[in-house]
């Protein structure tokens, strides 16, 4: 699995040490995290384990032991645990290139630095099925759709269209002299 990859719980094995207790409320309290989590997977190239379906997956917690210096000079150690899912995500448009997502909320607004271009709002507003099942986040400003997006690539789009009508009239004046010469070689 990559940083990234996209899919969905299909079981939670628990630790073999819980002690389940149902409650009125349906809610599980925790003692350990759980053995491990079953995903099926979107898109993957593993191949399938033995006793599981094609794309699906087992994710088991990670531990991570890092130190911590108190303001007082003194250190602490902390081990934490944790399955590396995260259940609700983002990713930026470069990340959603290719994908098609059922359901999303895109964010087109001004970010607090740099810019967003009109490429950049093409990717993130054609990744869904559909109108019904995309929704923006916030106001946009409306120059990012009116105003041309780079002074550059305007200046270039000029100097291909000269160059093609260039290539147009010497096509054109080479057919001429092409129709002319079969003319004079049909006549003789």
């Amino acid at each position: 699995m990559a940083n990234g990859a996209r899919g969905h719980i299909v079981d939670i094995v628990l630790d073999p040490r819980e002690c389940v207790q149902p409650s009125p409320s349906h809610q599980i309290v925790l003692q350990y995290p759980p053995a491990f989590v079953l995903l099926e997977m979107k898109h993957t190239k593993a191949g399938s384990l033995p006793g599981l379906p094609s794309g699906v997956l087992p994710v088991t917690p990670l531990s991570r032991t890092f130190t911590i210096t108190m303001t007082s000079g003194s250190k602490c150690t902390v081990t934490r645990i944790q399955l590396p899912i995260t259940p609700a995500f983002a990713f930026t448009d470069y990340r959603a290139q290719a994908q098609t997502i059922e359901y999303c909320i895109v964010d087109i607004g001004s970010p607090p630095t740099g810019k967003i271009t009109p490429f950049n709002a093409y990717v993130a507003l054609s990744r869904s099925r559909g109108q019904e099942n995309i929704r923006l986040l916030r106001d946009f400003d409306e120059r990012l759709f009116t105003q041309h997006p780079c002074e550059h690539l305007r200046n270039e789009d000029r100097r291909l269209e000269r160059m093609d009508g260039a290539t147009e009239a010497w096509w054109d004046l080479i057919d001429t002299g092409a129709d002319a010469y079969r003319r004079g070689a049909v006549a003789a």
